[in-house]
C-alpha cells in the first residue's frame, strides 16, 4: 500500500487529524501494514502501536474475557508504550481487515512533539481504567455441563434385570442408569422405561435391560454449553442426556439438574429463604449463597451487582428472622423499623461480611417493649450467625441494648455526634451515617433519616471532624508510585481491598453526601447524585466510581478464588497475582483516591 494512502487515512483519524502535510507524510513512512484473515491471533507483544484500517478485532484478557472490540481507528499497544507495562492481553481478528504498526520511536517523537496527540493518549489509556473488563450480558445458559454435572458414573451392563436396574436406581436415588458394555456406552434405562416397557406390559423382573434399554441414545460432551443441552434434550424430547469425555462415559445429565442448576438464581432463593419455617431451614438456604457465588463469577457478573444480589439475600434472611421471631414471641408492643448499616445499608455486601443492625422503636425501650425487642433481637442476631452472617466484633447490633432506641433516643445520639463531634467518637460512629430500614416501619424510618440530614447540612464542624477521620487512611501508594504492602495476622503480605481503597473512597463520598443532604446511601448512587447537583465534579465523579468499580471488582475476584481453593475469604491481596494492566489500573485507583482526599481536605478541613 502506498504511503499516501496511509496518510489520507491518518488524515481523517482523530488524533492525527490534527497535524499537518509533512508530519502526516514523515508518520506514515514509519507504518507497515498487515492483512489478517478472520480467526487469525494477532501478534501483539511487540513495542510499536496498533492502528486499526479495516476489520474487525477482540481483544480478550489473560483471564479469556472479552475487554472490548476494535474497529476502524481504534488503537492498541499505546498502554505499553505508556507505562512500560506488558499485558497479557490476546487480540483476535473477527472480520478481515488491515492494521497499521507504528514503531515506538516515532510514536514518542509524535507525542514529544505534539503535546495535543499525548494529551489524547494518556486520555486514551486512563479511559481503559473506566472500561475494565467490560462485561458481556449473561446469561444462565453461559455455564458450561461440567459446572453442575458432578463425574458420578452409575451404570449397568446390558444383560442384568430389570429388577437389578431397578435395586440400583433406588439403592442411588436416580432416575436413570448408563447401560455400558465393555465401558462403551450401549444405551440407557431410565424410570419411565422400567413403567411403560416392563410393568405395563407384564414382562417378569428377569427381563433382561438390553431388551426395554434405549439404544444408541444422544449424548453430550462434559466441556459443552448447558444451553446445548437444552437444545438437543428439547429437540429429541428426552430428559436425560449421557456425559462423555473424551469420548468415555463420566455421568449423566437430567432436566431436573438443569432446573437446579435454576435455583441458585437469587430470585429462587430469595422465594426459598421465605418459605422457610425455622432457622435449620434457613442455614440450609443460606449454604447455597457460596454456590451461587461461584455461580455469579461465572455468569461474568460485575462485582457491583453481585454485591446489590448478595445484600438482597442477606435482607431476605433478616426479614424471614424477624417474622418467625414474631410467630414465637407474639405481636411486637409497638411500631419498629429494623436497620441496617455499613455495607448492607449500601447495598455492597461482600462474602465475608459480618452484621451492622439496630432497632428503632415508636416507644422506650422500657418494660414489656424492652423485654420482647431484646428477645427479638437475640433471636434474629443469632439466626443470621447461624446462617454464617456472622456477629460484629465492634458490637453494632440490635442485641447490643444502646442500639436499641425510640426516635427521640436516636435522634438525639445522632444530635450528639453532629453538634458536638470529636475525632474518636466519629471514627467509630460514621457508620452509623449509612443506614437502611430492612424491615418494619418506613415511616419511623424516614423521619430518623429527614432529621439527621437537616442537621448534617448545617453543620460545618461535624463535616469538619467527619472529613478528618475520612482522612486518618491513604491508599498504599508510595512517593515514587510503588505500592506499600502490609500483613495479615497469618503473615501474608498484600494490599487491603477494603480498608485501603473500597472504605477510603465510601467514606469520603459519605462527606460530601450529608454534607449536600443526599439520601441515597450506596456509594455509586451517591456519586452520582453529587455529580447531578454540581457538588462534585462530574469527571471527578467519574474517576471515584470507575476507581471503586475496579477495587470492588477485584475483590469480588479475589473472593471467588479463596473460596474455590477453599481458602478463608480475605481483602488482602497480592498485587503480582494479577495481570500487569490491572497493576496499573490498581495504582491510577489510588491515585484518584489520593487526589480525591486532597481535595476532601481542601473543601472541609482548610478554614478549621
Amino acid at each position: 500500500m502506498e504511503v499516501a494512502d496511509v496518510t489520507n487515512f491518518l488524515a481523517e483519524t482523530t488524533p492525527f487529524d490534527q497535524l499537518d502535510a509533512p508530519a502526516l507524510g514523515h508518520l506514515s513512512s514509519h507504518i507497515k501494514v498487515y492483512y489478517h484473515q478472520a480467526q487469525d491471533h494477532v501478534s501483539i507483544s511487540s513495542d510499536r502501536l496498533l492502528i486499526v484500517r479495516t476489520g474487525i478485532f477482540s481483544l480478550y484478557s489473560d483471564q479469556q474475557q472479552l475487554l472490548t472490540k476494535l474497529q476502524s481507528g481504534d488503537f492498541y499497544g499505546y498502554q505499553q508504550l505508556l507505562t512500560g507495562l506488558t499485558d497479557n492481553d490476546t487480540l483476535v481478528c473477527d472480520e478481515d481487515g488491515l492494521v497499521y504498526w507504528l514503531d515506538a520511536a516515532a510514536f514518542h517523537q509524535c507525542r514529544y512533539q505534539y503535546k495535543n496527540i499525548d494529551i489524547f493518549f494518556q486520555r486514551l489509556f486512563s479511559r481503559r481504567l473506566h472500561q475494565y473488563r467490560e462485561q458481556q450480558q449473561s446469561s444462565r445458559f453461559t455455564l458450561k455441563i461440567s459446572d453442575i454435572v458432578q463425574q458420578r458414573k452409575i451404570a449397568i451392563r446390558p444383560e442384568q434385570s430389570v429388577q437389578a436396574a431397578a435395586k440400583l436406581m433406588s439403592d442411588s436415588r436416580v432416575s436413570s442408569l448408563l447401560v455400558e458394555e465393555h465401558d462403551k456406552l450401549v444405551g440407557i434405562v431410565t424410570d419411565r422405561d422400567l413403567r411403560n416397557r416392563v410393568l405395563a406390559l407384564g414382562l417378569p423382573a428377569s427381563t433382561q435391560v438390553s431388551q426395554v434399554m434405549t439404544r444408541q441414545p444422544q449424548h453430550i460432551d462434559r466441556h459443552a454449553y448447558l444451553y446445548e443441552a437444552v437444545q438437543k434434550m428439547s429437540q429429541h424430547n428426552i430428559h436425560h442426556l449421557p456425559v462423555l469425555e473424551q469420548g468415555v462415559c463420566c455421568g449423566m445429565l437430567t432436566a431436573t439438574d438443569i432446573i437446579r442448576s435454576q435455583q441458585d438464581h437469587p430470585v429462587y432463593l430469595i422465594g426459598e429463604i421465605h418459605r422457610q419455617t425455622s432457622v435449620d431451614g434457613l442455614e440450609r438456604c443460606s449454604q447455597q449463597i457460596a454456590t451461587l457465588a461461584i455461580t455469579l463469577s461465572k455468569q461474568q457478573v460485575p462485582a457491583y451487582e453481585a454485591g446489590h444480589i448478595i445484600t438482597t439475600i442477606t435482607d431476605a434472611l433478616t426479614q424471614r428472622l424477624i417474622y418467625l421471631a414474631q410467630q414465637q414471641l407474639g405481636e411486637p408492643p409497638c411500631v419498629f423499623s429494623w436497620l441496617a448499616f455499613g455495607s448492607q445499608a449500601r447495598m455492597d455486601q461482600s462474602l465475608n461480611a459480618d452484621q451492622d443492625n439496630a432497632l428503632l422503636l415508636e416507644k422506650e425501650p422500657q418494660g414489656e417493649v424492652a423485654v420482647y425487642f431484646t428477645a427479638l433481637a437475640d433471636f434474629v442476631c443469632h439466626g443470621l450467625a447461624q446462617c454464617g452472617i456472622s456477629l460484629c466484633p465492634g458490637n453494632i447490633m440490635a442485641t447490643n441494648s444502646e442500639l436499641r432506641l425510640s426516635l427521640k433516643g436516636w435522634s438525639g445520639r445522632f444530635a450528639r455526634w453532629i453538634a458536638t463531634p470529636t475525632p474518636e467518637a466519629l471514627l467509630k460512629a460514621s457508620i452509623f451515617f449509612d443506614l437502611r430500614v430492612i424491615d418494619g416501619s418506613k415511616g419511623l424510618f424516614n423521619a430518623l433519616q429527614q432529621d439527621i440530614l437537616q442537621r448534617t447540612a448545617e453543620a460545618p464542624l461535624f463535616l469538619y471532624h467527619l472529613a478528618q477521620a475520612a482522612l486518618q487512611r491513604t491508599a498504599p501508594l508510595g512517593f515514587f508510585k510503588n505500592f506499600i504492602l502490609e500483613q495479615d495476622g497469618k503473615h501474608k503480605k498484600g494490599l487491603d481491598l477494603k480498608k485501603r481503597g473500597i472504605s477510603l473512597i465510601t467514606d469520603l463520598v459519605r462527606v460530601y453526601a450529608l454534607s449536600a443532604g443526599i439520601y441515597e446511601v450506596n456509594t455509586r448512587r451517591r456519586l452520582q447524585q453529587l455529580a447531578l447537583q454540581g457538588a462534585i465534579d462530574s469527571k471527578d465523579s467519574q474517576n471515584l466510581n470507575d476507581a471503586f468499580d475496579l477495587l470492588a471488582q477485584l475483590r469480588w475476584e479475589k473472593h471467588q478464588h479463596d473460596l474455590q481453593q477453599g481458602h478463608d475469604v480475605t481483602n488482602l491481596l497480592d498485587p503480582m497475582d494479577v495481570s500487569g494492566l490491572a497493576r496499573h489500573q490498581l495504582k491510577d485507583s489510588f491515585a484518584v483516591i489520593n487526589d480525591a482526599q486532597a481535595s476532601l481536605k481542601h473543601r472541609f478541613c482548610r478554614d478549621m
